[in-house]
């Protein structure tokens, strides 16, 4: 059976599309129906809620008001990340059996309806991510109509989780929903089309421990009979018959053909302790030869590896359009190699690079991102082909990382994610205690796990490898308290 996780940031239609694979008779596990399965008036989930938040959120009843909790933790970090920490064990544990209840069902495919499949990690239970996309104006037009929230409350509540164009960027497949509902659901049967050709595969043969594909055993055969002695095997004779080989006489030799004892005195004969003495200092010998070739083949090796070693990072951490990347570097106060990490991670220095939502070129702009930088560049005639130049690629990028390196204090893992992730979603971590000391800087092993984590990692890893191997030399700046310079910290180590 494969899970297929199905997402989407608030309001953006993933609630249509889980009614429609019911309707389609497909299993689907809601992790909104599980939460509120959790919180009914009887469960013992509400009292730890009681014991954390207070009576002010419950009803005369006793049963839950969502509204009020839901206004605070929209608005309050520390209380969103308590209420997370007390139902994530629960919603977890329950969401696991609901998903072995459609496997033991006999199930194809199981649809896993979480809109924080990515912020709770659930995406590592699935085999494949949907996720249903609304360009932001819709969006925040489809809440407001939806819920009746003003304009600054709606907004509050779509910054409080990932976008729509970050969600879409981590799905396998992303499903468009700002058209008619028919278009919507077209889209969806083509991944149904998709997803159930994939579960319907055969499996491979198996294979046995060698690799090898398993051979049936053949019984054994018997050792063909011994062969018949051959002609020219001299005839055994029995005891009674006579005998028919005649032997020769042995032949005396003559007198004078005969050796005799030499008449010389005696050889003189080696002493025993030096004989001993010789045989140490032979095997001694040997024993040394033996450490230097074995010396000088490990000493080859070692060398072979190197070179291997060099050879896959040739490979792996090609270098192309120095000049522009150095150029714009140095206009923009950044590291070139941190800009090459960037590159080598967004495109593998793809000029024509298109992600499945829409980013291009080398360093992966967004339609919007591009001409909001166009704008800030006073680019005229500003059309999103040109993301595909990279002279044009690189300077936008290079603009971005400047941007986010002064809005950062040049944490360059503090840069890096809100290159992945986005800057509100960097701000919403710093302001947790939990992750940041100080609200401005975020070491790599706090960031929440995930696909920006390692994102993340990657580039920090590639930026020390680049500097290491095309920029050496020590990064120079006009200005040594400037931001910019922050993000040389990481030159020569690979974490």
């Amino acid at each position: 059976m494969r899970v297929i996780g199905l997402t989407g940031s608030i309001a953006c239609g993933k609630s249509t599309v889980s009614d429609f694979l019911k309707s389609r008779g497909f299993p689907v596990v809601d992790g909104d129906q599980l939460s509120r399965e959790l919180t009914q008036t009887g469960s013992p989930v509400l009292g730890e809620i009681r014991r954390a938040f207070g009576e002010d959120y419950f009803s005369a009843s006793g049963s839950l008001n969502r509204r009020a909790l839901g206004r605070l933790i929209f608005s309050d970090p520390a209380a969103r990340q308590a209420l997370d920490d007390l139902m994530a064990p629960h919603l977890e544990s329950l969401t696991l059996g609901r998903i072995d209840e459609a496997r033991a069902a006999g199930a194809a495919l199981c649809f896993l309806d979480m809109p924080l499949l990515f912020e709770k990690g659930y995406d590592r239970f699935c085999d494949a991510v949907w996720s249903v996309w609304l360009p932001p104006d819709l969006q925040l037009s489809r809440l407001m109509d939806r819920d009746g929230y003003s304009r600054e409350e709606a907004e509050s509540r779509i910054r409080s989780v990932l976008s729509s164009d970050e969600k879409a960027a981590r799905a396998n497949r992303v499903i468009d929903n700002s058209g008619t509902p028919d278009q919507t659901f077209a889209i969806v049967e083509n991944l149904l089309q998709e997803e159930i050709s994939r579960a319907s595969a055969p499996s491979r043969s198996r294979r046995s421990r060698s690799g090898a594909p398993a051979v049936p055993q053949t019984p054994a055969v018997s050792a063909p009979a011994a062969a018949p002695a051959s002609s020219t095997d001299p005839p055994v004779l029995s005891p009674d018959q006579p005998d028919l080989l005649e032997r020769p006489a042995p032949v005396e030799r003559p007198e004078q053909a005969k050796r005799r004892p030499s008449r010389r005195k005696a050889a003189w004969r080696m002493p025993v302790w030096i004989r001993t003495t010789l045989i140490i200092l032979t095997g001694l010998v040997l024993v040394g030869i033996t450490s230097l070739s074995l010396m000088a083949g490990y000493l080859r090796r070692q060398s072979d590896q190197h070179e291997a070693e060099q050879r896959s990072i040739d490979n792996n951490y090609p270098l192309v359009y120095r000049d522009l990347i150095e150029a714009n570097a140095a206009e923009y106060n950044l590291s070139p190699a941190f800009v090459s990490a960037i590159i080598r991670n967004e495109s593998s220095f793809d000029r024509e690079a298109v992600s499945g939502v829409g980013a291009r070129g080398l360093m992966q702009l967004m339609p919007d991102t591009a001409e909001w930088i166009a704008h800030k560049l006073g680019v005229e005639g500003y059309s999103f082909e040109r993301m595909y130049d990279p002279e044009s690629n690189i300077r936008f990028g290079c603009w971005y990382l400047n941007y986010l390196s002064k809005l950062f204090l040049g944490d360059p893992v503090c840069v890096a994610a809100a290159y992945h992730a986005g800057q509100g979603q960097v701000k919403i971590w710093l302001s947790d205690p939990a992750l940041s000391e100080d609200g401005y800087t975020m070491p790599l092993s706090s960031l929440p796990e995930g696909p920006t984590k390692t994102y993340v990692g990657r580039v920090t890893r590639d930026y020390g490898i680049y500097q290491e191997k095309y920029f050496s030399s020590p990064v120079s700046s006009p200005d040594p308290g400037d931001a910019a310079l922050r993000l040389s910290g990481l030159v020569g180590k690979h974490p």
